[in-house]
């Protein structure tokens, strides 16, 4: 299994940023990836005016695909996420939508599958990756999501789930980083509890898949559709009407059918509002298709 260190890392998806490591379709890759705070948290209380948070959400890769070409899907099969034995949080005034005073830079230590928590509070771990992407053909910056991936900030993004991206330059440019522990949605205060990690992921292409409303994500239960904008409505309503539309081709439903079993067994959720735009994800059990 081919490895790509925390050392080749970025703060943009650009396509003139040179591939850390190269794989043909279905191979194997583990990506270490450091803390959306690049490691600057290294104690407990640490004063956020010593972080430069120009080092914010650093990926790592960029991971060149053989045969992936622009219109092509790239399915990235997550397959394991070991996360470090500590996670780190950083709440400030002005920022989630908390009223928070001042600025908190905390460190948590993480044993057995639990973090540690002030008040003897223990929080079971559900390591997933925030932010995963293929490379646009203009840079983004890591901290935003978008057709590409990018920020999502998902947490059904964990072990056992599967992302649909788009190929939009030769190779993909596969990257990923900003793990977190655990996440409730919406990330209100800002950040999870974030991670640095080492992943394990299977990467194909696919040449057929045009009619998937990128990003996708499976999961074991169920499909989701995405989407994101600075309008927290906007955004709901184009990640349930993906949702609508894609069970009308994949599943052959009428417009009416697939908008009734929606509002039946759908759930819109919002998976997170302080990114750059906001996102928002409709989730459907796959036993109903």
């Amino acid at each position: 299994m081919k490895q790509i260190t925390k050392e080749h890392i970025a703060f943009t998806f650009d396509p003139a940023l040179p591939p850390a490591e190269t794989i043909t379709s279905g191979e194997t890759v583990c990506f270490e990836t450091k803390d959306c705070y690049d490691e600057q948290i290294d104690v407990d209380g640490k004063d956020f005016s010593l972080l430069d948070m120009a080092r914010n959400n650093p990926v790592t890769g960029p991971l060149y695909v053989e045969d992936a070409a622009p219109g092509d899907v790239l399915k990235v099969e997550i397959l394991a996420i070991e996360p470090a034995q500590a996670g780190v949080m950083c709440v400030r005034k002005g920022l989630g939508v908390y009223q928070v005073k001042g600025c908190h830079c905390r460190r948590f230590p993480i044993e057995d599958g639990t973090i540690l928590f002030d008040q003897e509070i223990k929080i079971p771990i559900r390591p997933m990756i925030g932010v995963i992407g293929t490379c646009p053909k203009e840079p983004q910056s890591t901290q935003s999501p978008g057709i590409h991936g990018g920020n999502l900030d998902i947490k059904n993004l964990g072990a056992g789930s599967t992302i649909y991206l788009p190929v939009t330059v030769p190779g993909a440019l596969l990257s990923l980083g900003d793990c977190h522990a655990v996440q409730g949605d919406g990330e209100t205060a800002i950040c999870g509890m974030e991670i640095s990690a080492s992943v394990t992921v299977r990467v194909s292409v696919l040449k057929d898949a045009d009619n998937l409303p990128l990003p996708f994500i499976e999961t074991e239960d169920t499909i989701i559709t995405t989407a994101a904008d600075a309008s927290l409505d906007i955004a709901s309503k184009k990640a349930a009407q993906n949702m609508h539309t894609y069970l009308q081709k994949a599943a052959n439903l009428t417009d009416a059918q697939a908008a009734m079993l929606l509002s039946l067994v759908g759930n819109l959720r919002i998976s997170q509002v302080v990114n750059p735009k906001k996102g928002c994800i409709m989730e459907v059990p796959k036993k109903y298709l």
